[in-house]
């Protein structure tokens, strides 16, 4: 096999991967932030709610895949873990954004992109285990979006108590893809509406019509703050990925928004198959390069583009770390920009190897 194919990437998953983050990736506390190179736990680093969400959807993703003996149980043992933890856990409503190993708030605040990955979490244990309890958190964590972090402008603002600026599309593109996640399961009701308001947001504030570039940031009435016009191509696959499922799953119609998506975050892949990490008008603002915009790459290109996209991941990416690990972000010349494993990556992997397989 080659890092080509989809199943060498499920071959290292099962082999690697997934054995690395269930045991020194996890302990009694939940799941670790992070990973020293050589394979070791950081445990001490406060857990963001973030991770700890990312994690169990990895691990679900792999007991329904049968990729892992033993992930199903784990998940949902994370899930108690997460709930116990992070819920209402001051007393105020929503999921506080960071615990202690020991499992004491380390970060009051309500995280708008932390509280879509919970939703995408609950969506992967309720595939699992449709409880109840699971179910109605659901209904809660929506509710508190829609009371506390509803915004008139449209959409959420980013955090609770305290709203800040600027404002961002990356949550509002993962709210969608948990949205998408909670309606597959078909236990949450008919969320159909929170999804065309979503899509709705994309095309009035995103991408308008006529305009190729997503921008990132936005001032609180959403106008864009982004006055050299630079953009993430990763973000720009990743949303393409969720519009076609959105298409599928729906029956809303994609239109022209895949294609001008496409354009431009073509323009961020090099002749070798690396994806850098901002573009602007006249090339590459960050030539380094990160993980993730190859995975979400590969979800949605084919062919001899998605083959040369994997196989540079592999090599940059994954050969020179400790099995089962990664190196998460490089420079221009390949070398690392940062001194530690992280846990969330894994998401995107799994994601990824769950969509090529």
């Amino acid at each position: 096999m080659t890092p080509a194919e989809p199943a060498f990437w499920t071959d290292w998953l099962c082999r690697q991967a997934l054995p690395l983050w269930s045991d020194a990736g996890h302990d009694e506390h939940g799941f670790v932030e992070r990973l020293a190179p050589d394979g070791t736990p950081q445990p001490d680093v406060p857990r963001r709610l973030m991770v700890q969400a990312r994690q169990i959807h990895a691990f679900a993703i792999a007991a329904r895949r049968g990729w892992y003996p033993g992930a199903a149980d784990l998940a949902l043992r994370a899930g108690d873990t997460m709930i116990t933890r992070y819920w209402q856990a001051d007393a105020q409503p929503g999921w506080a954004f960071s615990c202690t190993r020991r499992g004491a708030v380390a970060d009051l605040r309500r995280d708008l992109y932390a509280h879509a990955f919970v939703l995408l979490a609950l969506a992967a244990l309720i595939r699992l285990d449709p409880a109840p309890r699971t179910v109605a958190l659901v209904h809660q964590t929506l509710a508190f979006l829609d009371q506390a972090l509803a915004h008139p402008a449209g959409g959420y603002v980013e955090a609770w108590p305290r709203a800040v600026l600027p404002r961002r599309q990356n949550p509002h593109m993962h709210l969608l893809e948990s949205l998408l996640t909670l309606h597959e399961t078909g236990a949450c009701g008919d969320l159909t509406p929170r999804i065309a308001a979503l899509i709705a947001l994309f095309d009035t504030r995103f991408l308008p019509a006529g305009d190729d570039v997503l921008a990132e940031l936005y001032a609180a009435d959403w106008t864009p703050v982004n006055p050299d016009c630079a953009f993430e191509p990763g973000h720009h696959f990743e949303w393409i990925w969720l519009l076609e499922r959105t298409a599928a799953l729906t029956g809303i119609a994609v239109g022209d928004r895949v294609s001008r998506l496409r354009r431009q975050a073509l323009r961020g892949m090099t002749a070798d198959g690396r994806v850098v990490d901002v573009m602007g008008p006249d090339g590459a603002i960050a030539a380094s390069c990160r993980l993730w915009p190859a995975l979400e790459a590969a979800k949605v290109l084919t062919g001899p583009a998605r083959d040369l996209v994997l196989g540079t991941a592999w090599r940059i990416f994954f050969a020179p770390a400790h099995p089962g690990g990664w190196i998460d972000h490089v420079d221009p010349g390949g070398d690392p920009l940062v001194a530690f494993i992280p846990a969330s990556t894994l998401y995107h992997i799994s994601t990824a190897v769950d969509h090529l397989g």
